[in-house]
């Protein structure tokens, strides 16, 4: 008795993968032009801070490192936001990754009760971002609040 399995292939999408690499590359470059200009931006927050009084170098102070700690909370939202939606979509149709969602590359196909957890621990992982998110807001109040 034979029995042959048969491996179902979700097909990347070339022109995906190529529009994602070129918008990956330039948030690179974005955030490489972002710390190039950090360094100067630094030194004129230096001189500025030098002159000025206690209250208004606090000031300075509670603003950079609560623009520090909300710089992630966007990416995360965002990230948890997509991670969540293609769990909801692999539960509804049982399958992993879900027919319409497109793929960098070849993956295989897991239906049932493994599409399920993958699912699952999608949409989980979803959260976790969401939560990651939220906390750099908490902690940005708190920043603002403690250096008061």
């Amino acid at each position: 008795m034979s029995s042959t399995l048969t491996m179902e292939i979700h097909r990347a999408d070339l022109a995906y993968r190529r529009r994602s690499l070129w918008l990956l590359l330039a948030i690179a470059a974005g955030c490489a032009l972002a710390l190039w200009q950090l360094h100067g931006w630094l030194q004129s927050v230096q001189a500025h801070v030098a002159i000025a009084d206690a209250s208004q170098a606090r000031r300075w102070l509670r603003r950079a490192l609560a623009g520090l700690v909300l710089a992630p909370t966007a990416p995360l939202w965002l990230w948890g936001r997509g991670l969540r939606r293609l769990g909801r979509a692999a539960g509804e149709q049982r399958r992993f990754p879900p027919r319409d969602w497109k793929t960098y590359r070849d993956v295989r196909v897991l239906r049932g009760d493994a599409a399920d957890a993958w699912a699952r621990r999608t949409a989980r992982l979803g959260r976790y971002a969401q939560h990651a998110a939220l906390a750099c807001v908490a902690a940005a109040l708190a920043v603002g609040w403690w250096l008061a």
